[in-house]
């Protein structure tokens, strides 16, 4: 179940547009609270798990639509800690994931990282799920 805060933050999205955008064969919306809940069922702290459900507002490397660009707004929602690593996170040149591990040590390196996988693994978990519809559909084949 979803606290008031969490759900104020997912309305904020869905009012970006963010329910309507595609990422990935679903809504960026869909993935954004993949993420979350990903980082919260690994015990993430609550701005850890709001830089997740933020994590890709900005634009990426490889997302290029931004949905976001007032960092202010961002910051009064879910807090300057969680848009710093939503910040570095949408700005960090692809590969990103390796750049992340070479990050000086510390709190910001470790929430990068729990970040991106958190992304990889719900990122990941889709193209299992299409590759077993891909099976199911040519299994009588």
């Amino acid at each position: 179940m979803q606290n008031d805060s969490t759900t104020t933050k997912i309305d904020y999205l869905t009012a970006l547009g963010c329910d309507k955008v595609l990422h990935s064969g679903m809504t960026l919306l869909d993935h954004l609270i993949g993420v979350r809940d990903i980082l919260k069922e690994e015990g993430a702290p609550e701005y850890v798990q709001d830089a997740g459900l933020f994590h890709s507002v900005y634009g990426t490397a490889t997302f290029k639509t931004a949905v976001a660009n007032n960092r202010s707004v961002i910051q009064n929602l879910i807090g300057e800690q969680a848009e710093e690593l939503v910040w570095i996170f949408c700005n960090m040149p692809s590969p990103r994931g390796p750049k992340f591990y070479e990050w000086e040590d510390g709190i910001i390196k470790r929430d990068l990282i729990w970040i991106q996988e958190a992304n990889k693994v719900e990122m990941d978990s889709r193209k299992e799920s299409d590759m077993h519809d891909w099976k199911e559909y040519y299994k009588d084949v």
